[in-house]
């Protein structure tokens, strides 16, 4: 599964939201910062990964979670 689906999947079990596009805002699409620590460990789970608080604190965007999942994937 493309990463882009993956953090798709892990959000809308957070949020009722419809579409979710790559420059959407995290916190416009209404994830507080709960929401995020929780759906990135849902990523972890999924992906068999890890990221650090530091690397989560500075997501902002789709593209940024996107990004992160990459580059930890190589």
């Amino acid at each position: 599964m493309e990463a882009l689906e993956i953090v798709k999947e892990a959000i809308k079990d957070r949020i009722n939201i419809g579409s979710i596009n790559y420059d959407d805002k995290l916190d416009e699409l209404g994830l507080d910062s709960l929401d995020l620590v929780e759906t990135m460990l849902k990523i972890e789970e999924a992906l068999n990964v890890e990221f650090a608080t530091d690397e989560i604190v500075e997501l902002k965007t789709i593209r940024d979670v996107v990004n992160l999942i990459e580059s930890k994937k190589l």
